[in-house]
């Protein structure tokens, strides 16, 4: 009576909603708010490399996902905490700013207190339960990460149609 073949309900997404659902995915796994999201598309705009590619760049060279990346943290969330509590250090200096952009041939490093964090300290000993991307070198030993090239496009994790986001901002 009250299930998905009656009448009264859409069977068909509507573009808009297909689009904003993209827009959504990329938000809350990036952990960025709406505004962030807005200001990377229009740097990606500016950007000479095609606009959905800049803007997964941006995103990935955001510090806290550099972080996660490199097995620091469990989670993005986990690591945006450890930048923001200045656990995390870039080129030897404390950078408490998640939203930081890491460039390549920047150092990441953890904190003394940072190493001695239980989850940090067992990520570093077990290693880090995916695989580190080929832009990204680390030491687990030493607690310390180099990028050593800007992310390409197939090391962004999430399935994302980064046209759909460009076009979500474009109407």
């Amino acid at each position: 009576m009250h299930g998905p073949a009656q009448g009264g309900r859409r069977k068909k997404k509507t573009q808009y909603r297909m689009l904003l659902e993209e827009k959504q995915k990329v938000r809350f796994n990036y952990g960025v708010s709406e505004r962030q999201l807005r200001r990377y598309v229009e740097r990606a705009r500016r950007s000479s490399e095609p606009t959905g590619e800049a803007l997964l760049m941006l995103l990935e060279s955001r510090l806290d996902n550099v972080v996660y990346r490199l097995g620091f943290a469990p989670t993005i969330p986990a690591a945006r905490q450890l930048v923001a509590h200045g656990h995390i250090r870039l080129n030897a200096r404390k950078v408490d700013r998640p939203a930081h952009q890491v460039v390549p041939g920047d150092e990441i490093s953890l904190s003394e207190t940072g190493r001695q964090i239980p989850y940090v300290a067992q990520l570093l000993h077990s290693g880090p339960a995916y695989p580190v991307p080929g832009h990204l070198l680390v030491d687990a030993p030493s607690a310390t990460g180099r990028m050593v090239s800007a992310p390409p496009r197939d090391s962004v994790s999430v399935v994302v149609r980064e046209a759909a986001i460009v076009e979500f901002y474009a109407r």
